[in-house]
């Protein structure tokens, strides 16, 4: 894809991008019970997702900001009803997926899905399937799942969990955490890029804060609520302008609903600077 084309045409063939991998993925055409991707549908897949390793961060961003907008239900649904047992490869390709999704403070899509109560029950089922043994396939890896589940931990209800002080169960939780553990004791973990290093340390590390963080009797989710609230304090756009930082912003972007601004001077200055390549209208 050439990323050198006028900016209208550009937006439309990331869109056709994101279909066609959403249709590739079988997000429109559900896997029937019991049956897994053949060879050639893995294939399509994989060397879709990784044709997007080519563009610097921003304009990969692009994708998986569509992505989200257009098709996380989808992926979430799939998520939940493809099964750890039959069909491992459809599954790992699905947290492959989620795991590569722009950071939802960067990401008002997933941020606005993790909110919702749409997504009661992924933390669990995505934590899980990483303590049962997926698939780690690149361009993702056990780091970036890592960082999947972080952002469910700091961004889902924590009342979604049995406990209440996260959205994945506590029993979960404690595997989790053993995991993890296992994971930096093995001899090849060294060899393992320094990110992947990094999302696996800090993960165990958000676990054992949930754990031990002491927390009002009334209030066990009060330590990831508060991390979660500094996280939206710092998002520019949620109150104030986006571009100017006014904060008497009552002006919302009409698609994505997702950033304000004080006047249409500074809208159409975001919109022809970086929000036209951002802006998607959601599905959910």
């Amino acid at each position: 894809m050439d990323v050198n084309v006028p900016t209208g045409q550009l937006y439309e063939e990331v869109l056709k991008f994101v279909d066609m991998l959403a249709h590739n993925a079988r997000l429109d055409n559900p896997l029937p019970e019991g049956t897994d991707f053949t060879a050639e549908e893995m294939q399509a897949l994989q060397e879709q997702i990784n044709a997007l390793t080519v563009f610097p961060a921003e304009k990969k961003d692009w994708f998986f900001l569509a992505l989200s907008a257009r098709h996380l239900p989808a992926l979430a649904s799939a998520v939940r009803t493809t099964s750890r047992e039959t069909q491992q490869i459809a599954l790992s390709s699905y947290i492959q997926l989620l795991s590569l999704l722009t950071d939802p403070k960067h990401n008002p899509y997933l941020r606005k899905f993790l909110t919702s109560p749409a997504a009661a029950g992924l933390p669990i089922l995505v934590a899980a399937a990483f303590n049962d043994g997926i698939r780690w396939l690149r361009p993702s890896g056990p780091g970036h799942i890592c960082t999947f589940i972080m952002h469910t931990l700091q961004w889902c209800d924590a009342a979604l969990g049995d406990d209440g002080r996260a959205s994945v169960d506590k029993s979960v939780r404690i595997a989790l955490r053993q995991k993890l553990r296992a994971l930096k004791e093995q001899p090849n973990f060294d060899a393992l890029d320094q990110y992947q290093r990094i999302e696996i340390q800090r993960l165990e590390g958000m676990l054992g804060a949930v754990e031990g963080m002491p927390t009002p009797p009334d209030q066990p989710g009060y330590f990831l609520q508060t991390s979660r609230d500094h996280i939206e304090g710092s998002i520019p756009g949620l109150e104030e302008c986006n571009v100017c930082m006014e904060e008497d912003a009552t002006l919302q972007c009409s698609r994505c609903k997702s950033v304000k601004y004080c006047g249409k001077k500074c809208q159409t200055k975001d919109w022809k600077g970086s929000h036209r390549m951002r802006c998607y209208a959601m599905t959910f």
